[in-house]
C-alpha cells in the first residue's frame, strides 16, 4: 500500500510542477495567443466615433461607412476593434455587430457596414471598443445617425390631351400621370406646365404651376386659348431644390372658332334732309364686353400668371402705328394699350390697367395688371404687374411681356388694378 501512495503523490507533484511551469510560460510571453488575461498594467483607451455623429442624416442606398479614431494600448499585444449598431441607447436591440475589425493606418479606421439597414427616418446608435485577446478597453461614447429614404422627384407623364387631339373647347385641361415623390422633400412637389405654339418652346403662351396631388394624376387648366391652333405642352416637377427631367412633349389642337350668327339687317333709314357731319373717329376703341373669367383661387392661394405675350405681339402686328404712337407723354394715344387690354379681357376679365405707385388716378402707360386673388378688381393690390412695351417713348417701341411683380415689390412701390374708367 505504501508504494502505491508514494507513486500517486509523485504523480500529483509532477502535474503541479507542470501546471506552474505552464503558467510561468504564459506570463513570460504576453504575445502568446493563450496568454492568461487580463494582463496587469495594460491599459487600452476607448476609440472615438468621428462619422457619422450628432444625428447626422444619411441617405438610404448609399454606402454606410463609419469613421473611428483608433484606440491605443500600453501593452505589447496587437489590438482590434469591436463595432456595434443598435436602435436603442442600451444596445439591447442590435442590428449589426462586427467583432474583429483591424485598425486602419494613420490613427483612423474606416468600417463599411455590410448590411442594409431600414431607412424611413430610423435613428441608429453606434459605438466601438478595442480588445487584444487578454484585455478589453471601454466602449466609446455613443454616437447617432438618422437613415432617410432617398429623395426622388420623378418626372410626370402627359396623359391628355396628347397626339394632336382636337379639343371641343379652347380651354384645355392638361393632365399628367404623377411621377414619384419620396424621401425628405424640401417642400411639397409642384408641377410646372409649359404651353407653346412651337415644339422648341420658343413661343410659350402660358406657364401654369400647380401642386402635385396625392392621387395618381394632376391637372392644370388653361385660360381660353386661340382657336384652330396646335399647341405643344410639357411638364417638370420640383420640390424647390430638385427639378425632374422634362417630360415628353404632347400636342393638341383647339377647335375652329365658333361661327357668329348672321345679323338681321336693319331697315335703311330715310335720308335726312340736312345730315349732320359724322364725328371724327377716336383713335382708341370702345371697350369690349369681355369674355370668360377665371374662378377665384382657393383660400390662401393665388392664381398662376397666364402668359399672354402672343396677344401683345398680335396686336402690335395688327396696329403698328398705334404702338409707334403709344407715348402719351409726348402727344401719343392710349390706342395700343386699350386694344391690348381689350384683347386680354376677351380671354379673362381679370386683366386691367395698373395704377402707378398704387394711384388709380395715374395709370401706367405701358403696364397691365392681372388680379390673382378673390377681391373685386378695381383697387385691388393682389395683382401681377406686366410691362407690355420695350423702349416705350423711345424711337422704336416693341411689344414685350416682362413680369415686374417682384421688382415692384422689392422697390417698395405698389401695383393697383384699375379699369381706367373704361369698365
Amino acid at each position: 500500500m505504501r508504494p502505491t501512495r508514494t507513486l500517486m503523490l509523485t504523480t500529483w507533484m509532477a502535474a503541479g510542477l507542470a501546471l506552474v511551469g505552464c503558467e510561468s510560460s504564459k506570463s513570460r510571453n504576453p504575445l502568446s495567443p493563450t496568454v492568461a488575461g487580463p494582463i496587469a498594467g495594460v491599459t487600452i483607451t476607448a476609440p472615438k466615433p468621428l462619422e457619422p455623429v450628432n444625428n447626422q442624416e444619411l441617405t438610404a442606398g448609399s454606402t454606410l461607412t463609419l469613421l473611428i479614431e483608433n484606440a491605443t494600448t500600453s501593452g505589447e499585444r496587437p489590438i482590434w476593434l469591436q463595432v456595434e449598431i443598435a436602435t436603442d441607447t442600451a444596445f439591447q436591440n442590435k442590428v449589426h455587430s462586427a467583432d474583429k475589425v483591424t485598425p486602419g493606418t494613420g490613427g483612423r479606421t474606416t468600417y463599411t457596414v455590410p448590411v442594409t439597414l431600414p431607412a424611413g427616418g430610423a435613428r441608429y446608435y453606434w459605438r466601438a471598443r478595442a480588445l487584444d485577446g487578454a484585455n478589453t478597453g471601454d466602449f466609446s461614447a455613443i454616437s447617432t445617425f438618422v437613415l432617410q429614404d432617398a429623395v426622388v422627384v420623378g418626372t410626370p407623364t402627359p396623359a391628355g390631351p396628347t397626339g394632336g387631339t382636337t379639343l371641343t373647347s379652347n380651354v384645355a385641361s392638361l393632365t399628367v400621370a404623377n411621377g414619384a415623390a419620396t424621401g425628405p422633400l424640401a417642400s411639397p412637389v409642384s408641377y410646372r406646365f409649359e404651353l407653346a405654339t412651337d415644339e422648341a418652346f420658343a413661343n410659350m403662351v402660358a406657364v401654369l404651376t400647380v401642386a402635385r396631388t396625392s392621387g395618381t394624376t394632376t391637372t392644370a387648366t388653361t385660360t381660353p386659348l386661340a382657336y384652330n391652333t396646335v399647341y405643344f405642352w410639357r411638364v417638370t416637377a420640383s420640390d424647390g431644390v430638385r427639378t425632374s427631367p422634362v417630360s415628353p412633349v404632347a400636342t393638341f389642337r383647339t377647335p375652329a372658332a365658333p361661327v357668329a350668327p348672321t345679323p338681321t339687317p336693319s331697315p335703311t333709314p330715310s335720308p335726312s334732309p340736312s345730315p349732320s357731319p359724322a364725328p371724327s373717329p377716336s383713335p382708341s376703341p370702345s371697350p369690349s364686353p369681355g369674355g370668360a373669367r377665371t374662378p377665384n383661387p382657393a383660400p390662401g392661394q393665388r392664381l398662376p400668371l397666364p402668359n399672354m405675350a402672343w396677344v401683345v405681339e398680335e396686336v402690335a402686328r395688327q396696329y403698328p402705328s398705334a404702338l409707334r404712337n403709344s407715348c402719351q407723354s409726348s402727344g401719343g394715344t392710349w390706342e395700343f394699350m386699350d386694344r391690348v387690354v381689350d384683347r386680354l379681357r376677351q380671354f379673362d376679365t381679370r386683366w386691367g390697367y395698373n395704377g402707378k405707385r398704387g394711384n388709380t388716378s395715374d395709370p401706367s402707360q405701358d403696364v397691365v395688371d392681372y388680379n390673382w386673388g378673390s377681391e373685386r378688381d378695381e383697387g385691388t393690390t393682389n395683382v401681377y404687374i406686366i410691362d407690355i412695351m420695350g423702349g416705350h417713348c423711345g424711337s422704336n417701341p416693341t411689344p414685350a411681356w416682362i413680369d415686374q411683380t417682384d421688382v415692384t415689390l422689392r422697390s417698395g412701390t405698389i401695383g393697383r388694378w384699375t379699369g381706367r374708367g373704361r369698365f
